[in-house]
């Protein structure tokens, strides 16, 4: 094998495994939302936490895959949403598992019925912080979704159908939180939008790597002009 193909099989393994991850961290952020799948404390806490940080990485590939073609600066306000969503994503996750695992070891340790209510107490008023730090996520994701799914149109026909709904999905994210707040959406009788941009996402990573390898295809079909 030649060295360019060293190279190309390097970059090919190397794509499907950051696809991959992508894709579990997706798929475990979509499990958190729904709670489907009953996994092991610590695996449930690895991935959690792995969501933001990933995340950040995706949202900048998609920024290097569309910039091409969208010079202008809705792309670039926003990924730089996206960024700071996906970092108050992990400062909410952690700040929230913080307050539940001490609280749930207490609860669980104890028969002593005046601890339990003041722990109730205590538990009411600092879980508000890590909700307040949710509605920041929620803002910034939002925002950054809708500026993503408006370039998103402008491009393919798949592009269009996942931009729109994208944009639609995030504009009754944020509507929903803003006429909720302070509490979620889903604690005060409506529904949760999050697991549907979710899917956003799962749909967006499939697509475009399907896409990306037609196109690598038809790139290695054509003959070199200069043979």
């Amino acid at each position: 094998m030649t060295r360019r193909t060293w190279i190309g099989l390097a970059s090919t393994a190397l794509g499907l495994a950051s696809t991959a991850l992508v894709l579990v961290v997706v798929l475990a952020y979509l499990n958190i939302a729904t709670n489907v799948v009953s996994l092991p404390e610590r695996l449930a806490l690895m991935l959690a936490f792995a969501i933001g940080p990933v995340a950040i990485v995706g949202v900048l590939e998609i920024y290097r895959e569309l910039a091409p073609g969208s010079p202008g600066p809705m792309l670039r306000v926003g990924t730089v949403f996206l960024v700071i969503a996906f970092a108050l994503l992990n400062l909410m996750l952690v700040v929230q598992q913080s307050i539940f695992i001490p609280y749930l070891e207490t609860m669980r340790g104890t028969t002593d019925e005046a601890l339990k209510d003041s722990m109730r107490l205590v538990f009411q008023g600092v879980n508000q912080v890590q909700l307040g730090i949710d509605v920041s996520f929620d803002i910034f994701y939002s925002l950054g979704l809708v500026l993503v799914s408006l370039v998103l149109i402008r491009t393919t026909r798949f592009g269009m159908v996942l931009g729109i709904y994208g944009a639609v999905v995030a504009t009754g994210l944020l509507i929903l939180n803003m006429a909720t707040f302070p509490t979620p959406p889903a604690e005060a009788g409506l529904f949760d939008l999050g697991p549907y941009t979710g899917l956003w996402w799962l749909v967006l990573i499939l697509g475009g790597r399907i896409t990306g390898r037609r196109r690598g295809k038809r790139h290695q079909a054509q003959p070199d002009p200069a043979a």
